[in-house]
């Protein structure tokens, strides 16, 4: 029978080990008791940046498991040998980005021999991998049951679209005071995996479909508003596994130091209309057709993250959809024309080009779509507008040109996944 160490083959379990070995040395070089002789635990290193190579041909193998669970047995069993106690062991072992290990490790192995004990963990590795479905709560939408069912209307696109999501939509409630409540929801994946192929591969595909659908209510609008609902801003929830947590995950706020593709899903579908003022997205009759053609035109945008670490998903689909989305959400409406042009830069301009951008931006419009040429010109100008004026006019052709900008701008992502 092959074991897990030649599934993975001797070179991607070298790396691993290595990274292992260092992060023993961190844990070791830890103050465990700090000036007050408090005991302190220590947290490891998030992995995701340094093992993305990893990541992306475990995936490529078909595996169900991530480098990250190699990764903690064989942390948890190197450790064990270093530490003098129990006790020591457990401040060191910390915590982390995941509780990596399918299975604790227990004291009493340490009299084991190292190497016995991760061929014994790593062997339990694949009876951990099940269906699991992992869950992020959405805000800020307003639904209408006289104006279609949402729920409905959103399931059957997920059909359309040949994915594993579910979604939940909670009834209309008002506060106390008779005041608005946003409604709120729930937007479901599920896949087969050990914990954490799962959390991180699931929120790839739940990041990715919130970010297209807040683009498409932010361009197929039902209504403004004019935020005159009070709307609150909260922190993105983190993540949680259904049938294991039924409450939401801790807020978290941390999520801008991270880079695009390592961002958990953010289910706030409020937009900004530039100057009209903050207002919800509306999911009804009045945008069904619309969202739906958006994710119809860009299917390949999901299809293309079906292994979230390849180049393909983390440089071009994952940090133009984060930008893109941000330009939804941003007030001011010149800075969402200079986001929209970062955008087109970092599609189609070199990293190492630092001037004469706009030619590699025309000369891909010519070949992906010369008939975007024009609308880009205008784009181009009112960029320059504003760069320089530090102002736009904010009347209604401004605002067309923005959203005709968003719109174009996907389409030229999907015209470059689909070039390959």
């Amino acid at each position: 029978m092959t074991t897990i160490r030649e599934k993975i083959g001797e070179d991607l379990y070298t790396q691993l080990e290595t990274e292992a070995d260092k992060e023993v040395a961190l844990a070791m070089q830890f103050e465990i008791v700090d000036q007050w002789r408090q005991d302190r635990y220590y947290i490891k290193r998030s992995l995701l940046t340094p093992l993305l190579n990893e990541f992306r041909l475990f995936e490529e193998k078909g595996f169900k498991f991530t480098p990250l669970d190699v990764f903690g047995i064989l942390f948890s069993a190197k450790l064990q040998r270093s530490c003098q106690t129990e006790k020591e062991y457990s401040q060191r072992g910390g915590g982390g980005f995941m509780t990596e290990s399918p299975f604790a490790f227990t004291w009493s192995e340490r009299e084991k021999p190292t190497e016995e004990v991760i061929a014994e963990h790593l062997g339990k590795l694949e009876s951990t991998v099940i269906e699991r479905t992992l869950a992020c709560e959405i805000t800020h939408f307003n639904t209408y049951p006289t104006m279609g069912n949402a729920s409905e209307f959103l399931e059957q696109l997920f059909v359309k679209l040949k994915l594993p999501f579910s979604v939940q939509i909670d009834p209309v409630q008002d506060n106390a005071d008779g005041s608005h409540k946003p409604q709120t929801g729930r937007l479901a994946f599920t896949t087969i995996g050990t914990n954490s192929y799962v959390y991180l591969y699931s929120q790839a595909y739940l990041r990715t479909f919130l970010n297209i659908l807040r683009i498409g209510g932010f361009l197929y609008r039902g209504q403004i508003d004019f935020g005159m609902w009070s709307i609150v801003i909260m922190a993105p929830t983190t993540p949680y596994f259904l049938k294991t947590n039924e409450r939401g995950g801790t807020f978290s706020w941390e999520e801008d130091k991270k880079k695009p593709w390592e961002k958990i899903p953010d289910g706030c579908l409020f937009l900004s209309f530039g100057y009209r003022g903050i207002t919800t997205l509306f999911l009804d009759n009045r945008t069904f057709a619309g969202i739906e053609k958006m994710f119809t035109e860009n299917e390949v945008i999901l299809k293309n993250i079906s292994n979230p670490w390849n180049k393909k998903s983390v440089l071009d689909i994952a940090t133009s959809l984060d930008i893109l989305s941000t330009a939804t959400q941003t007030p001011d409406l010149g800075a969402k024309i200079l986001q929209i042009y970062c955008c087109l830069e970092h599609l189609f301009v070199p990293t190492n080009v630092k001037s004469d951008n706009i030619k590699y931006i025309i000369g891909a419009i010519n070949v992906l779509d010369s008939n975007l040429l024009p609308w880009f010109q205008r784009l181009y100008k009112l960029r320059c507008d504003y760069a320089h004026k530090g102002y736009v006019q904010k009347d209604e052709k401004t605002l067309g040109l923005v959203f005709e900008s968003v719109n174009n701008t996907m389409a030229l992502l999907s015209a470059k996944l689909k070039q390959g």
